[in-house]
């Protein structure tokens, strides 16, 4: 990312970049578990905006890893009973290797991109903040924030940001302190908020980034932000035993718990994910849905949505099982490994702009196997910056066309085709979930009729 092109085409991209990362987190009433339909016409809109100025240069085996995939959703989607709701879900999976190939180019094209991108990311926290304190009124239960809607959305989200801003070597200092003051802020946030699953994310990504020669020559530094930030989550604690940074090490046990350890306790410890992935298992039972999935958003489909209005079975591979099967599960895994292996991003130096790819990369996965985290549109954003990151391609290899050996151009017009109908599919259909009737986990499962 060494190479700048300023044009008002890349100022435009740029603008809605940070347009989409502040609808990633903005408060949208009624959106929170809905279709993201503004997010997801912003981030079409940002592809338009991308695919005029940069192409789209894919490997034979890419594409078809990717055509397979697409296939195999349609197939899933089209079997589910209801194939055009289910695919303005899965809408959402399919955009993503686009981001990724589009931002892989751009950031080549455009250094400034990049940078541009953390600093709206850098604002975002700060503005998090100041409505938090500002809603203070307002809040009548610290779980269920005004902003976010539960205090582990916004867990996942600061902690994500803030292993974002990690990268800001040959930065000016200016910008560099707003970058530390925002990291503060992020990881204040996060442990404040006690979420266990983007602590452990965040530690996990921090390791990773500490590879890097630029991360280990600031461990002082960064030691001091994370002790800033755990000073920080302390003083303004509010005393709910499900949040706080030294509740998330040790839970109010209930107390049938003391008499020994229980199944329920420990279900309840879990945030009631064992009930909720033992239920989803139980809905894998069916081969054809083992096989198949249920299509797009298949935990609904299958009738698993349960009273308190959770749509996903909080884990990755359930969740890709419920809506495609195994061989959709199968077709992800080699189209993520073709997305890292398959480019420049293992073949050059692991420096910090790769480094911080892999970072969110595992950040993501971790709350999508604990939490809901792939399951917004927001994070697959993310991960399609993660995937550029780590595959782009070398600057001259872009701009002697080098790169583009053995590699096809898609044709643009094809993918704004392709974009405006999904836009279309995801607005007309973006309340669908909201019509189907809730069905309590605790009632035995009952396969449904599918053609």
């Amino acid at each position: 990312m060494s190479k700048t092109t300023a044009t008002p085409a890349f100022t435009l991209i740029n603008l809605i970049g940070i347009a989409v990362i502040f609808l990633g987190w903005w408060d949208i009433r009624g959106s929170y578990f809905l279709l993201d339909s503004i997010l997801f016409v912003a981030i079409a809109l940002l592809c338009l905006a991308m695919v005029s100025v940069v192409h789209v240069p894919v490997t034979r085996k890419g594409l078809l890893f990717y055509l397979a995939f697409a296939a195999w959703v349609l197939l899933s989607d089209a079997l589910s009973g209801e194939f055009l709701p289910a695919l303005a879900r899965d809408a959402h999976w399919l955009i993503v290797p686009l981001v990724a190939v589009l931002y892989a180019q751009l950031f080549v094209r455009n250094a400034e991109s990049f940078k541009v991108l953390q600093m709206a990311v850098a604002v975002s926290l700060i503005v998090i903040c100041f409505r938090l304190i500002d809603g203070v009124d307002l809040v009548w239960s610290w779980v269920l924030l005004p902003i976010f809607g539960n205090v582990r959305h916004l867990g996942m989200t600061v902690g994500l940001m803030t292993v974002f801003l990690y990268h800001d070597a040959g930065y000016p200092r200016s910008e560099k302190r707003l970058l530390m003051l925002a990291r503060i802020i992020g990881l204040g946030l996060l442990f404040w908020s006690g979420s266990r699953a983007s602590m452990l994310a965040w530690g996990i990504a921090f390791c990773l980034l500490m590879l890097g020669s630029d991360q280990r020559s600031q461990w002082r530094y960064r030691c001091v932000e994370i002790i800033a930030a755990v000073a920080l989550a302390i003083i303004f604690d509010v005393g709910n035993p499900s949040m706080g940074f030294v509740n998330a090490f040790v839970r109010q046990w209930t107390p049938g718990a003391l008499a020994g350890m229980s199944t329920a306790t420990l279900d309840q410890l879990s945030s009631f994910r064992l009930t909720l992935w033992s239920k989803s298992i139980d809905a894998l039972r069916d081969p054809l849905t083992l096989l198949l999935g249920a299509g797009g958003n298949g935990f609904v489909r299958l009738h698993l949505m349960w009273d308190f209005q959770s749509f996903q079975p909080h884990n990755i591979i359930l969740q890709i099982l419920q809506d495609w099967g195994v061989g959709g599960l199968l077709l992800v895994i080699l189209l993520a490994i073709h997305g890292m292996s398959g480019r420049s991003g293992w073949k050059r130096k692991m420096d910090g702009s790769v480094l911080l790819g892999f970072a969110l990369l595992a950040f993501l996965l971790v709350i999508g196997l604990l939490d809901a985290g792939l399951y917004h549109l927001q994070y697959l954003f993310f991960a399609g910056i993660a995937f550029a990151l780590i595959g782009s391609p070398k600057v001259s290899d872009v701009v002697n066309s080098a790169d583009n050996a053995g590699r096809i151009h898609l044709p643009s017009l094809a993918i704004i085709v392709l974009l405006v109908t999904a836009v279309f599919l995801h607005w007309h259909l973006r309340n669908y979930r909201a019509t189907w009737q809730v069905s309590p986990l605790s009632k035995p499962y009952v396969a449904p009729h599918r053609i």
